[in-house]
């Protein structure tokens, strides 16, 4: 059985601009937006205080500039592989530019150790046309269980978003309303055979 620790990225720049304009905070002027202070102190807070941290063997990460940006904080003192997986990305794929990643090569440079290798060099999901739907997201988030299911580490760490997070969790998502959404830099705990979720600090 695998132990997944499931976390949500920090606080975000559209996460805090969205108090103030509304979905304007989603639109073209703010792509692939990255962590506010407040979101690195809470995931550099989580890396302190978060007693499974040393036993994680492996962490996948959406290759977002927050959630890189929020594991590079949590595991920094410790040496582990992490690795982008565009699966995990955030939902939805399209219209929300603050969840449209920078290319393959943009990230490899700026996060040299970061494994990017399972990505392609530009996003496998957007759709500048539509939104993603939630077949979409359900059909993603199955390729990334099967790779799960694959690895051979049984203490795996995701960092991604709450929308996704949800999704893989409870196999729903009920709302994208922020006040609904999962806490920031909180780690969820779920067997993955077990389908159990609790919280685990």
């Amino acid at each position: 059985m695998k132990k997944i620790y499931c976390i949500r990225h920090g606080l975000a720049l559209h996460n805090v601009l969205f108090k103030v304009i509304g979905n304007h905070a989603y639109s073209e002027k703010y792509i692939d937006t990255p962590l506010v202070d407040e979101g690195i102190c809470q995931a550099e807070r989580l890396g302190l205080k978060w007693k499974e941290k040393n036993n994680i063997q492996i962490v996948f990460v959406s290759p977002l500039t927050r959630t890189i940006e929020t594991a590079l904080n949590i595991f920094k003192d410790i040496k582990v592989k992490i690795v982008a997986v565009e699966e995990i990305i955030e939902f939805s794929q399209g219209k929300e530019y603050c969840n449209l990643r920078k290319n393959k090569s943009v990230l490899k440079e700026k996060y040299p150790m970061i494994d990017f290798s399972l990505i392609e060099e530009t996003p496998k999901y957007w759709n500048t046309e539509r939104r993603e739907t939630l077949e979409e997201l359900n059909f993603r988030d199955g390729i990334f269980k099967k790779i799960l299911c694959e690895r051979n580490e049984k203490k795996i760490a995701i960092v991604s978003h709450s929308t996704y997070l949800k999704q893989f969790l409870f196999n729903y998502v009920d709302s994208v309303d922020e006040s609904k959404q999962l806490k920031h830099c909180y780690p969820y705990e779920k067997n993955l055979l077990a389908e159990k979720v609790t919280k685990s600090i």
